[in-house]
């Protein structure tokens, strides 16, 4: 059933933990930037400054907000694919049973539908 070779998925597995060890990295930076933030925020939001400053890192922080929720949602992503891995299903169309290309594979290794099947999940068919 599966026509991945052993090889591919465990390139695609070396790509997963990659992929998730740059994302929680990534996060625990921000934590850090934060906290940062909070600790020289009382000097920083003194005086002079103006409302358009308190814009931009608002709109800034929403930013990052939304990348965070993003990264949430791909590690996910990334988790289910490992675990996919794992059980041996990995690569299969969770909707169709179809095999995902490995090229798609390749360009979104979390990937579980066939590009026509996400089409139609996205669009709510």
């Amino acid at each position: 059933m599966m026509t991945l070779s052993k090889n591919e998925i465990s390139t695609m597995k070396q790509k997963l933990i990659t992929m998730k060890k740059s994302i929680e990295e990534k996060q625990d930076n921000s934590l850090l930037d934060e906290s940062m933030r909070e600790s020289t925020g009382d000097i920083t939001t003194g005086i002079g400054n103006h409302l358009a400053e308190g814009n931009a890192e608002r709109v800034d922080r929403e930013q990052e907000q939304t990348f965070e929720q993003i990264d949430e949602k791909v590690l996910g992503e990334i988790d289910d694919a490992l675990d996919r891995i794992e059980e041996g299903s990995y690569g299969v169309c969770v909707d169709t049973g179809e095999e995902i290309p490995y090229e798609r594979l390749e360009a979104l290794p979390y990937a579980k539908r066939t590009a026509e099947a996400q089409e139609k999940f996205d669009k709510g068919y």
